[in-house]
């Protein structure tokens, strides 16, 4: 059975829940969800790639939190150890990109102490990794950095997490970034992450078919 006959074919509950979520998470999801777990197993019930497309979202909100405060916890301890070289022309409100940015030097700046350094400073993501090799490299692992920018692009993109586009499992490449977000988290939040990203990938494993269990986050909890 292809999607269109899969989807024709849904009685009246699911077929609601499917027009109602295909319009914010896409219909191409559901179909590569489907594509998926068809190609291991032909009996495909919705429910199971329901809840695919329901833990790929929860994933997405957990990472998204962590994700931000990662990169609220680097850009607060550069804040402190960095300034503007005092020689160097300060011309924008604030620098968004540091191919852009003026010459830094380090600093230790009083945490109170509110700079320009700290006004101007506004780095995304990316960039401020680009800002650490540069200027830090020896503080942080910037090789996981690099895996943590995927994942976030993923994230930020609402790119799927657990399948590609050629219906694909990706779940050791998504658990690869994961590892490497938790390793560089503050100690007090990594415990945490672990756990709410735990929860939905077990209600998950509770509403599907044991033969689509090799495509969850966690195999084991």
């Amino acid at each position: 059975m292809g999607f269109k006959e899969f989807i024709e074919k849904l009685n009246s509950d699911d077929k609601s829940t499917f027009e109602k979520y295909s319009k914010i998470r896409g219909v191409q999801q559901y179909r590569i969800i489907f594509e998926a777990l068809n190609k291991v197993d032909s009996n495909v019930k919705f429910a199971d790639v329901n809840s695919f497309v329901i833990l790929d979202k929860a994933i997405k909100d957990v990472l998204f939190k962590y994700l931000g405060t990662l990169e609220e916890y680097i850009r607060n301890d550069i804040l402190l150890r960095f300034d503007f070289d005092p020689e160097a022309e300060l011309k924008k409100p604030e620098y968004h990109y540091f191919k852009g940015l003026p010459k830094c030097i380090r600093k230790t700046n009083p945490a109170e102490e509110i700079t320009e350094f700290y006004k101007k400073f506004a780095l995304n993501f990316g960039d401020l990794v680009s800002f650490i090799k540069d200027y830090d490299s020896q503080t942080y692992y910037t090789s996981k950095l690099d895996i943590i920018i995927n994942l976030r692009n993923s994230v930020m993109h609402h790119s799927p997490l657990l399948f590609d586009y050629n219906f694909e499992s990706t779940v050791d490449e998504t658990l690869k970034g994961i590892n490497a977000l938790v390793e560089m988290l503050p100690s007090d939040y990594k415990d945490g992450c672990i756990k709410n990203l735990k929860a939905p990938n077990q209600k998950t494993k509770e509403n599907i078919a044991s033969t689509y269990y090799k495509f969850l986050l966690y195999k084991e909890d």
